[in-house]
């Protein structure tokens, strides 16, 4: 008996054994086969097609919407946004039962989360012309917060985690405005949410929104940070806080906070000898202070990111 022979009896007594049907075994064999160049070639370009002509349509309603504007009515003008908006956010639910409409749910819930926020807006302008704007995005902010959030709970899309982050960090940052609260106090307790929210969800499955939003409170946090040490006699600390964020970049194993951290102590450094800059020394010692820590920061990444991801 042949090499190829005694094969195909391997295989026929596995499927015997574990009672796998023909059909089930050529759906793992195709699923195991690389995929043919020119089909995913083909696949790329339809994909491309598809997204553009999605692109081309909404940019053909939102020129249409634009245009009668000003000859539509505040129902009308509701109905063109918000309405417009929740339809396509119940559409993006929709595509989630369906196995053959999953790539679209995506598209759609993010066309749904920028569409809707316009249509809250517009709804308050055209109802509640005498009220804040200030409260108007805080309300705006809380609506969206809430839908996105508790839809996440139930259906577990990453997407709707980003967008419930997003309005959540811009409702926060409106009710510190409303509030009074001094910016650099908001930006560190955004940055230090945000950072810790991070954290938390860089342990599931929907990791792959941690990089934007490390970076995003990253920069709240050393924003917050300078504004608030800037022109103190506790200035020079801002090299610890910058210094204190690449180690953690470190510890969470996040090329984003390792990048936002050098970046920081860059800036700070030429801001802080900014006055030892002006002669051909200075500068090449600066030259020299940046080339080490970009050096020293390409260590930590091989040594502790790169290795361990």
């Amino acid at each position: 008996m042949t090499r190829r022979a005694e094969a195909l009896q391997k295989i026929a007594e596995i499927a015997a054994r574990h009672e796998l049907r023909p059909n089930e075994i050529l759906d793992a064999l195709n699923q195991a086969l690389p995929p043919d160049p020119a089909q995913r070639s083909t696949g790329i370009l339809a994909k491309i097609l598809a997204y553009l002509g999605g692109v081309f349509v909404l940019a053909g309603i939102a020129i249409f919407i634009g245009m009668q504007w000003d000859q539509f009515n505040s129902v009308v003008r509701v109905l063109v946004t918000l309405g417009v908006g929740f339809a396509i956010f119940l559409f993006g639910l929709a595509t989630m039962a369906d196995e053959r409409f999953t790539k679209v749910t995506t598209p759609a819930l993010l066309i749904a989360a920028l569409l809707q926020p316009t249509g809250i807006v517009v709804m308050l302008n055209e109802y509640a012309r005498d009220g804040d704007p200030e409260h108007g995005l805080l309300f705006m902010c809380v609506v969206l917060f809430v839908q996105q959030f508790l839809t996440f709970l139930a259906k577990k899309r990453t997407v709707l985690l980003f967008t419930s982050l997003f309005f959540g960090a811009a409702g926060f940052g409106t009710l510190g405005e409303i509030l009074n609260i001094d910016l650099e106090v908001v930006a560190l307790a955004l940055g230090i949410g945000l950072t810790l929210i991070c954290y938390a969800i860089d342990k599931t499955a929907h990791r792959v929104i941690t990089p934007f939003w490390y970076l995003a409170g990253s920069v709240f946090f050393l924003y917050g940070a300078f504004d608030l040490l800037e022109g103190s006699v506790f200035e020079i600390a801002y090299f610890g806080i910058a210094a204190g964020f690449m180690y953690l970049g470190t510890v969470v194993r996040s090329r984003t906070l390792l990048f936002s951290s050098v970046i920081a102590l860059m800036g700070f450094t030429g801001y802080y000898f900014q006055d030892s800059l002006a002669n051909a020394f200075g500068l090449i010692v600066m030259g020299f202070l940046l080339i080490g820590l970009s050096a020293f920061a390409m260590s930590l990444n091989r040594k502790y990111i790169r290795g361990k991801v």
